[in-house]
């Protein structure tokens, strides 16, 4: 019989001494702020003074709250508004925009854009704003719905999933009037459900294609497409970006779906990295909206409320912390619609669609990594197909054709490796 040899390096981060509990790992509730209406999506807002707030888009408006105390959510204002399912927030400066997207009842809120600086104030400052522009037609169409928003770090609003053109992305200027933004261009290719900007390049996740798409706004008047990508269920939801540019993370709206990490440092080959499933709540759980904290994808996940990974290496995801915010179970659109991880408190949002706002804290530890490449004693050839086996952890997975694994798993600690294939002697090493 042959033997292995083994090469590996095992990648520890910060040790992870947190006890499982039933519904959360490394993830510890603040407070739950309950509402009579369903939520949709949430932003989050802090202030010159320090004060943290939560942006709720609710069914029937837009409210704030006030989470400057984690553990005691106060409500500030609510703002009426058209009936809808679906409501996104961003801020610039000192502004909260609000879009929404089809509507049941009421009357359309265009793009609301709120005051923050009138937080305090018996009545918010709010202007709605209802753009008229020619997209592909030859008569003005009155801007009335969005599905999503974006504001880049030079304050340009994208606005995805209108009722202009085909749902493209609309682009405006806020530097010079946040209240009255001015059109600037449009990218028209593909309906979008959700997109970011940074820099010269718009990232757009094409839900009803199934691709992602990179886009150059240098020219905001005549965006130029670089590049594209299926994603794994055709069904491309929702996209965020790495801090170095050079990844992106998106998320399928689609039962059983993954997150999934791509190499977009090249747009000319850009490559999959990875692919990650929740491990709580059942494999056919609907991933919704991915968020970028500096190592770590925030994820809220429908019934399973919130995961954290360690993408500190993007082709090795790694599960290392959830929060369940919902009775719910199984493939429904219930449970966490949206996470927000950027207060300067490092607290999480999260609006549960039917249990309302919750305000968390995540541990953000380090994932274990391990890197093994079996080769024959002899040879020292990569042998194809080795199965290898950390035992007391969820790795039990085949070496690739050349004899290589790179995998990992929440918790650091030592465990035996068992390495075995047919014509070999299995062996057991202490990691």
């Amino acid at each position: 019989m042959k033997h292995f040899y083994l090469l590996f390096s095992l990648l520890l981060g910060l040790g992870n001494t947190s006890l499982k509990a039933q519904n959360r790992l490394n993830v510890h509730f603040q407070s739950n702020l309950p509402y009579s209406n369903d939520l949709n999506d949430i932003w989050g807002y802090a202030d010159t003074a320090g004060n943290e707030y939560a942006l709720v888009g609710v069914r029937t408006g837009f409210s704030v709250i006030d989470v400057t105390d984690p553990s005691n959510p106060v409500e500030k204002f609510f703002i009426p508004g058209a009936f809808s399912v679906w409501r996104d927030i961003k801020t610039w400066n000192h502004y909260a925009y609000v879009v929404h997207d089809g509507f049941f009842s009421g009357t359309s809120d265009g793009i609301m854009i709120v005051d923050m600086d009138s937080v305090n104030e018996a009545k918010p400052a709010v202007t709605r704003f209802y753009p008229s522009l020619m997209i592909d037609t030859n008569v003005s169409i009155t801007f009335n719905r969005a599905h999503n928003i974006y504001i880049d770090e030079n304050g340009i609003l994208y606005v995805f999933g209108s009722n202009l053109g085909v749902g493209g992305a609309l682009m405006f200027d806020l530097s010079q009037d946040p209240e009255n933004p001015v059109y600037v261009g449009n990218w028209n290719e593909q309906y979008l459900h959700d997109g970011v900007a940074r820099g010269d390049t718009l990232w757009g996740a094409a839900v009803l294609a199934g691709n992602f798409y990179a886009v150059d706004v240098s020219i905001k008047s005549l965006p130029l497409t670089m590049g594209s990508q299926s994603t794994p269920s055709s069904f491309t939801h929702n996209i965020w970006f790495s801090d170095d540019n050079k990844t992106v993370f998106t998320t399928d709206e689609i039962a059983g779906a993954f997150v999934t990490s791509y190499d977009v440092s090249d747009l000319n080959n850009i490559r999959e990295l990875d692919r990650i499933r929740t491990s709580y709540g059942g494999a056919d759980v609907i991933p919704h909206n991915a968020h970028v904290y500096g190592d770590f994808v925030v994820n809220s996940y429908y019934s399973s409320g919130l995961q954290v990974l360690d993408a500190t290496y993007p082709d090795i995801m790694i599960e290392v912390g959830y929060y369940d915010t919902s009775d719910s179970v199984g493939d429904g659109f219930n449970g966490a619609w949206g996470a927000y991880p950027y207060l300067p408190s490092g607290n999480v949002l999260i609006s549960d669609i039917q249990e309302g706002l919750f305000v968390l804290s995540a541990d953000y530890l380090k994932g274990c990594y391990l890197d093994v490449e079996v080769v024959d004693s002899l040879t020292k050839q990569g042998i194809p197909g080795a199965q290898v086996e950390v035992l007391a952890s969820a790795v039990n997975e085949q070496a690739s054709i050349f004899g290589k694994l790179r995998t990992g798993f929440e918790a650091p600690g030592t465990y035996d490796m068992v390495v075995s294939k047919p014509g070999y002697i299995t062996d057991t090493v202490e990691i």
